[in-house]
């Protein structure tokens, strides 16, 4: 009985993959890659990387290739795409292009990262988080192709995602195919949050006019701003997005039975990437958010806090999904994860977030009420940092709590134009809804 249940999710899946890829005959600039060999039967989730190599990389025989990836680009056996390519006969690798973090991972957020050479292939690296960020036509130059094979967060101002538009300019700007091998949106594909991205807001933490909490993955978000026309000049890119097989939109990443590598090194496990969406607002003050110590997004606070009587207001509010315990924790400086934290070396007051049903947790409302409660109880102490109104994708909230108006009354602010995502995106999903 639960290998036929089995069968048919899978059946399901399928269905539901094949529909959006006759869907996709609509796109003008953009397709899902059609695979040439039947698949083994797995029951976990395939990445897009397992389905080429399924495939034996046939439509990259004979080409020259970049590739734009880091530490999570692994496929279903472990091994990395750069280790695959390079010894597969015919494909030439010929370029790698790095991310914020690095090639590996490891360089704290912010970190400025300069050019290198893999060791293991000894190909050229180029960062894309330094001098420029965005290849240029003659690191281009001789490529035939660019894939991009990148774990990402589910949160609009996570960078991979705006490296991935730029990378994509620059091949629809030199003629260049972009191939994006697809990976699951950990925080599931079916739950938008959070405000839509006012344009004089847009920066490296934000390019686009979506959630903070989008819900796509991205290859779907590659194929939205691709059909919308959000790159530069007019531009739209050869756009093939190579789809997960076995996933749907209401999978959590433990779903996938995949293994979880963390993206980036602040996002250490998927309930990190879940307090994240939210947590991450806290970068946008002088609050700690974390950074420092091994549960970062999770905890937060300053030295000047009162841990206890700040959990005792927020378990007060009964926010679904979360409860808070005061905690004391200090900042240090962390190899691989964060050298610079704030307040470093200062004990900090603060609170612990225990998510205790992933399911109706919102994280962006808890952040917002988490700050509100600060600034509200702290106002000679609390203080925005220059980034919050690029994090949140203009000054509302900023303008907001300052004005000091109703908390339980702020996600109403936005839900217009995030249920209007709903039907905005719906014509650009690979996977069902």
């Amino acid at each position: 009985m639960i290998m036929q249940e089995r069968r048919a999710a899978h059946t399901g899946l399928m269905i539901l993959l094949l529909a959006a890829v006759a869907l996709g005959s609509n796109w003008r600039y953009s397709q899902v890659y059609q695979r040439v060999n039947p698949t083994r039967q797995f029951y976990t989730t395939i990445t897009g990387l397992d389905v080429l190599e399924n495939d034996d990389f046939a439509p990259l025989k004979g080409k020259a290739v970049a590739v734009v990836t880091n530490q999570t680009g692994l496929s279903h056996e472990g091994e990395h795409i750069l280790d695959l390519l390079d010894r597969e006969a015919g494909v030439t690798l010929k370029v790698i292009f790095g991310t914020e973090h690095g090639l590996y991972g490891t360089a704290s957020a912010g970190e400025l990262i300069a050019d290198t050479e893999d060791t293991l292939t000894g190909v050229k690296v180029y960062s894309l988080y330094g001098q420029t960020r965005k290849p240029t036509p003659d690191q281009l130059a001789g490529v035939d192709l660019v894939i991009y094979d990148i774990q990402d967060v589910g949160a609009r101002y996570y960078t991979y995602a705006s490296t991935m538009t730029l990378v994509m300019d620059a091949c629809a700007r030199d003629g260049v195919p972009f191939w994006i091998l697809d990976r699951p949106n950990p925080v599931r594909g079916d739950m938008i949050d959070g405000p839509i991205l006012d344009r004089d807001y847009s920066s490296f933490v934000g390019l686009h006019p979506i959630p903070i909490r989008h819900g796509l993955t991205m290859g779907e978000l590659a194929i939205l701003i691709n059909e919308e026309g959000w790159l530069s000049e007019d531009r739209h890119a050869r756009l093939t997005v190579v789809p997960i097989l076995n996933w749907s939109r209401y999978m959590w990443w433990d779903e996938t039975q995949l293994p979880w590598v963390p993206p980036s090194p602040n996002i250490p496990t998927p309930e990190t990437a879940l307090a994240y969406l939210g947590a991450c607002l806290f970068e946008g003050t002088i609050i700690s958010e974390g950074r420092g110590t091994y549960e970062p997004f999770l905890v937060c606070g300053a030295p000047w806090i009162d841990g206890r009587g700040l959990a005792e207001m927020l378990n007060r509010r009964n926010l679904p999904g979360v409860e808070f315990e005061d905690i004391v924790f200090t900042p240090k400086s962390i190899e691989g994860m964060e050298t610079h934290p704030k307040f470093q070396d200062q004990a900090c007051g603060g609170v612990r977030l225990k998510i205790t049903d992933r399911e109706t947790f919102q994280s962006i409302h808890t952040a917002a009420v988490m700050i509100h409660l600060i600034r509200e109880n702290y106002p000679h102490q609390f203080g925005w940092s220059g980034t919050i109104d690029r994090l949140w994708g203009s000054d509302s909230f900023r303008r907001y709590i300052d004005h000091g108006r109703s908390i339980e009354a702020h996600p109403s602010t936005y839900a217009k134009d995030r249920d209007a995502f709903y039907s905005q995106r719906k014509g650009y999903l690979i996977y069902g809804e």
